[in-house]
C-alpha cells in the first residue's frame, strides 16, 4: 500500500503503547463500553467533592506563620471573624432604632452554633463591650450599653462615653464620625462552620432586620440538600439549623419571603423599620466562602461555553461530526475521571482547583487534534483502506510523539510537587493525572471509534482538487510552507531579530513583581467589594496583623520599659501607609492610668513604676472584664499580643508594612530579652506571596530542566534537546516581558497560565522536531524537510492553538476576575507559543549542520 510517508513501521512507539492502541482497534466495542462505564462510575463520584477555602491551607504545615497563628488562637483566643458593618448616613448610629438593631443582630449572631460566644467580647459590638471606670476611691467596669437607650439623654451619655474611650473604641467598633458601627463575631474552625454561619447571617438574620429578601434566590441556589448529611459538599446545613431560638426551616423561610414582601412598604420590614440603616457583611471568612462559591458558580457557566466554543472551532477545522465529538469526549472524560478520582479519595477542592478543568481543556485537546489531523491527511491521500488500517498506521506514526508530549507536559506540572504550598502540590499531581488520562483516552478511545467508523474527511473533493492545482490542501498550508521556506533562507536575519526581541523581553521580565489580593477576585461592583471598602473607610481596617512579643520570664510585661517599647512600636507601625490602628495591653494600661486620674490627658501614658503597672493589671483582672485582658496578655505576663488593623490585602503593600515593622521591632526590642513573631491574615498573605514566587520560580526552572533532559533522551541528541526548549523559553520570556512593561503582577492566574505555556509549548516543539527529522531522513534536504513539516505538523500546530485560543477567549466574559486573567494570559501564551514554534524551530534546525548525519542510527525516532 502506498502511504504518503514511508517510515511508519519503524516508529511503533514501544510495545506497551502499541499493545494499547492495537487492542483498542482489534476490540473497539469492548474498549468503548469499558471507557464509558468507567466515565459513568467516576461521574457518580463527583457529588462527593468538598471544599476547603481556608486561606491558611496554602501555607505548609509547620510553617512559622501557621504555628504562631495557632499560638495566637491558643493563648489569646483570637479567631477569624465575620464582620457586620451598620451605617446610617443621615442620623448616625447613635439613635434608638439603630442601636436596637445592633443589639438584636449581636444577640442573634451570638446564638448561632458556628459562632464562639463563650464570653461577651467574643461577639464584639457596642452591646457587649465593657468600659473601665474608677477613681481614687473605687474601681470597676461596666457594660458600655447594658440596655438600648431610648431618650436623648441616654443617647448623649452613651456617645460621650464612647468618645471618652476613643483610643479603645473609635476605629474599632465605632467610626470617628459616628455614622458606622461594627459587629465582629469569632467563628469556630472548619469549612462547614464558615459556610453555615455565612448563610445563617446573610440569608436569615440580615434580611429579617432589613426586610430586603432580594438575595433569597442566590441563597436558594447555593443550597441544595441537608448540610448535616452532605456537610463537606456545600452550604446547606443552615437550612435546617436556623440558630438558637429561631424555629422553622429553609422551606418556611422561603414561604415567609413572600409574606415579608407583602408586609413591607418601600423595602422596610414590618416591625424593624430600616431607619436609613445599611448593613454590610465582610471579613476573611466571608471573603473565602464567597470566593469559593463564585469560582464554582462561574465555572458552571463558563465550562459549557468554553466547550461549545471549542466544539464550533473543531467543526470549522475538521467539518465532520467525529472531528468534534471525539476530541470533546476525550477532553470531558479526562476531566470527569480526574475530578472523580479526587472525590473517590476524598481530596478536597481548593480555590485553585476550580482552574483544574480549565487547564485540562487547554492541555488535553492537543493530542486529539494531532491524531485526527494525521488521520484526515491519510484519508485525503488514500480513502479506500479500512478505517482500522488507516488509524493503525496513523498511530504507528504518532505514538512516540504523543507519549513524548504527554510526558514532557506532565513533567512541567509535576514540578509543582516541589512547591511549598499544599494546594499547589495537589493541583500539580492531579493535573499530571489528568494529562495521563487524556493521553490514555486519546490512544484507545479515538482509535476504537475510528476503527468502527467508515473513513471520511470534510471537504474531501475540494481538498483533492486543491492538491491537483496547488500541491497544497489549503491557503493556510500554502502560507506556512512559504513562511517556512523564507525563514530557512533568511535564518541569520530571523535569528538576529529573535535575539533582539528576547533582549527587550528580558528587560521587561526584570520588572515583574508579585502582588495578590483576595479582593481582586471580585468585581469592583460586587457587594463584598463595596462592604470591604466601606469598612476600610470608616474603621481601622478589615485585615489583621498579629504580633506576638514573648519574654523569657514571668511578669516581664510589668516592666515600664518593655511596655513603652511596645507603645513606641505601635506608634511607628500605625503611621505606615494602610495601617489603620492597633490594640495592645499598653493601650489598656494607658487608658486605665488616665481613667484613675480623672480623665486627665497627660496621664494617657505608661506609668514609670513596675509596681503601679502590676497594680493596674491586678485591678484590670478583678474589674469584671478580665476576658479583655485575656485577649492581650497571657496569665503569667510573659507574652503579649499587638494587633494591627490594615486597610489593604495587596501583598505588595503588606510586604512593605511587615518588612518595616520587622526592622523596627528588631531595633526597638533589642535589649528587652523578648522574641517578636508575626501572625494573622495579613502576615499569611505576605508569606503566601513569598512562597508563591519562590515555588513558581523553582517550578519553572525545574520543569524546563526536566523537559530538556527528557528531550535529550528522547531525541538522543543534546543539540536537539536544547532546540526543543528554546521556543518554550522564548514564549515565557516574551509574555513575562510584556507583563513587566505593563506592570501586571504575578499571582495565581499568571502562575497557572505559565504552566499551560510550558505544557503546550513543548508539545508544539516535540511534534515539529519528530516530523522534521523524519522528513530529513526521507529527503536528505533541510528545505524540503522544513516545507514538508510545515505542510503537516505546522498546520496541526495552528489548529491546536486556534482551538485553545477560541475556547479561552470565552473566559474574557467571565464574571470572576481570576478566570478573566487566566483567559487572556492563556490566549497570549497560545499565540506566542504557536508563533515561536513555527519561526524559531525552522531557524535553529536550519543552522544545524550535522542534522542529517547519522539519522539512520536514530530509527527509533
Amino acid at each position: 500500500m502506498d502511504w504518503p510517508y514511508g517510515c511508519y513501521k519503524k516508529y511503533d512507539g514501544g510495545k506497551v503503547v502499541k499493545l494499547l492502541y492495537s487492542a483498542a482497534i482489534r476490540y473497539p466495542k469492548i474498549t468503548i463500553l469499558f471507557i464509558l462505564g468507567v466515565t459513568i462510575f467516576l461521574a457518580l463520584q463527583l457529588p462527593k467533592l468538598h471544599w476547603e477555602t481556608d486561606a491558611r491551607v496554602y501555607l505548609p504545615k509547620g510553617h512559622p506563620a501557621i504555628k504562631y497563628d495557632e499560638k495566637v488562637d491558643e493563648v489569646f483566643g483570637v479567631k477569624d471573624a465575620v464582620i457586620i458593618g451598620i451605617v446610617n448616613e443621615k442620623k448616625g448610629i447613635f439613635n434608638p432604632e439603630t442601636l436596637a438593631r445592633i443589639a438584636r443582630i449581636t444577640k442573634k449572631v451570638a446564638a448561632l452554633p458556628g459562632v464562639i460566644a463563650n464570653r461577651p467580647i467574643d461577639v464584639a459590638s457596642l452591646s457587649t463591650v465593657s468600659i473601665f471606670s474608677g477613681d481614687e476611691s473605687s474601681i470597676g467596669s461596666e457594660p458600655l450599653m447594658p440596655h438600648v437607650p431610648t431618650d436623648a439623654a441616654g443617647i448623649d451619655r452613651l456617645k460621650k462615653t464612647v468618645y471618652a474611650n476613643r483610643d479603645l473604641l473609635v476605629g474599632n467598633l465605632v467610626s470617628a464620625d459616628g455614622k458606622a458601627a461594627m459587629i465582629r463575631a469569632k467563628l469556630k474552625e472548619g469549612i462547614n462552620t464558615r459556610y453555615r454561619t455565612y448563610f445563617e447571617i446573610k440569608c436569615q438574620i440580615l434580611p429579617q432586620e432589613t426586610g430586603d429578601w432580594s438575595g433569597m434566590q442566590e441563597c436558594a441556589s447555593a443550597g441544595g440538600g441537608d448540610w448535616q448529611k452532605k456537610g463537606k459538599q456545600g452550604a446547606s446545613g443552615w437550612q435546617q439549623q436556623n440558630g438558637a431560638g429561631q424555629q422553622g426551616n429553609w422551606q418556611q423561610n422561603q414561604a415567609s419571603w413572600g409574606q415579608w414582601q407583602n408586609n413591607t412598604k418601600g423595602g422596610q420590614a414590618q416591625g424593624h423599620a430600616q431607619n436609613g440603616d445599611q448593613i454590610y457583611l465582610a471579613g476573611r471568612p466571608v471573603i473565602e466562602v464567597t470566593s469559593g462559591m463564585q469560582a464554582i458558580k462561574d465555572m458552571r457557566i463558563m465550562i459549557p461555553m468554553l466547550v461549545t466554543a471549542i466544539g464550533l472551532t473543531l467543526l470549522l477545522i475538521f467539518r465532520t461530526g467525529r472531528g468534534v465529538v471525539l476530541p470533546l469526549f476525550v477532553m470531558g472524560a479526562a476531566i470527569v475521571w480526574t475530578m472523580g478520582i479526587m472525590a473517590l479519595f476524598n481530596i478536597p477542592l481548593y480555590t485553585i482547583s476550580t482552574m483544574l478543568p480549565v487547564i485540562l481543556v487547554a492541555v488535553s485537546i492537543g493530542d486529539s487534534v494531532h491524531l485526527l489531523s494525521e488521520y484526515y491527511d491519510q484519508v485525503v491521500h488514500d480513502p479506500h483502506h479500512p478505517g482500522s488500517e488507516i488509524i493503525a498506521n496513523a498511530m504507528h506514526h504518532l505514538s512516540r510523539p504523543l507519549i513524548t508530549t504527554s510526558v514532557t507536559t506532565a513533567v512541567g506540572f509535576l514540578s509543582l510537587s516541589f512547591a511549598e504550598m499544599p494546594p499547589f502540590i495537589v493541583f500539580g499531581l492531579f493535573t499530571v493525572l489528568g494529562i495521563s488520562i487524556s493521553w490514555l483516552l486519546t490512544v484507545t478511545f479515538i482509535p476504537a471509534a475510528l476503527a468502527i467508523l467508515k473513513p471520511k474527511v470534510g471537504g474531501y473533493l475540494a481538498k483533492r482538487r486543491s492538491l491537483r492545482v496547488h500541491s497544497e490542501q489549503t491557503r493556510l498550508v500554502r502560507w506556512l510552507v512559504a513562511g517556512g521556506s523564507l525563514l530557512h533562507e533568511r535564518r541569520r536575519l530571523a535569528g538576529a531579530i529573535l535575539l533582539g526581541i528576547s533582549a527587550v523581553a528580558l528587560i521587561g521580565a526584570a520588572r515583574l513583581y508579585v502582588d495578590s489580593s483576595w479582593m481582586n477576585d471580585f468585581r469592583q461592583d460586587s457587594e463584598l467589594v463595596k462592604a470591604n471598602k466601606m469598612l476600610n473607610d470608616e474603621f481601622d481596617g478589615t485585615i489583621f496583623m498579629n504580633v506576638v512579643v514573648a519574654g523569657d520570664k514571668k511578669d516581664i510585661f510589668k516592666s515600664p520599659e518593655l511596655l513603652k517599647h511596645v507603645d513606641a512600636f505601635q506608634n511607628y507601625v500605625d503611621k505606615l501607609p494602610y495601617v489603620g490602628g492597633s490594640r495592645s495591653i499598653a493601650d489598656y494600661i494607658k487608658n486605665m492610668n488616665k481613667t484613675l486620674h480623672a480623665e486627665d490627658g497627660k496621664y494617657d501614658v505608661i506609668p514609670d513604676s513596675a509596681a503601679q503597672i502590676g497594680e493596674y493589671l491586678y485591678l484590670f483582672s478583678v474589674s469584671g472584664r478580665p476576658q479583655q485582658l485575656d485577649e492581650m496578655i497571657d496569665y503569667g505576663y510573659r507574652q503579649a499580643l499587638v494587633t494591627f488593623a490594615i486597610k489593604t490585602d495587596h501583598t505588595e503593600d503588606l510586604k512593605q508594612i511587615i518588612d518595616k515593622a520587622r526592622v523596627f521591632a528588631d531595633k526597638e526590642f533589642a535589649g528587652d530579652n523578648v522574641k517578636v513573631n508575626f501572625a494573622g491574615s495579613a502576615n499569611n498573605s505576605y508569606v503566601w506571596a513569598h512562597l508563591l514566587i519562590g515555588s513558581q520560580t523553582r517550578s519553572i526552572i525545574l520543569s524546563k530542566l526536566a523537559i530538556l533532559i527528557i528531550a535529550i533522551l528522547m531525541f538522543r541528541s543534546l543539540r536537539i534537546g536544547i532546540i526543543a526548549v528554546v521556543p518554550l523559553i522564548f514564549s515565557t520570556l516574551l509574555v513575562a516581558g510584556v507583563a513587566g512593561f505593563l506592570a501586571i503582577p504575578l499571582d495565581v492566574s499568571t502562575a497557572l497560565a505559565a504552566g499551560v505555556a510550558i505544557g503546550v509549548g513543548v508539545d508544539y516543539a516535540v511534534h515539529y522536531i519528530f516530523r522534521y527529522r523524519e522528513e530529513l531522513i526521507r529527503t536528505g534536504d533541510k528545505l524540503a524537510a522544513t516545507q514538508a513539516t510545515m505542510r503537516s505538523v505546522g498546520k496541526t500546530i495552528v489548529f491546536n492553538a486556534l482551538v485553545v485560543i477560541i475556547g479561552f477567549l470565552v473566559l474574557l466574559i467571565s464574571q470572576f476576575p481570576p478566570h478573566i486573567k487566566l483567559g487572556y494570559f492563556v490566549v497570549s501564551y497560545m499565540v506566542v507559543s504557536c508563533l515561536a514554534a513555527l519561526t524559531i524551530l525552522p531557524v535553529l534546525l536550519g543552522f544545524s549542520k550535522a542534522e542529517a548525519k547519522g539519522q539512520a542510527k536514530a530509527n527509533g525516532l
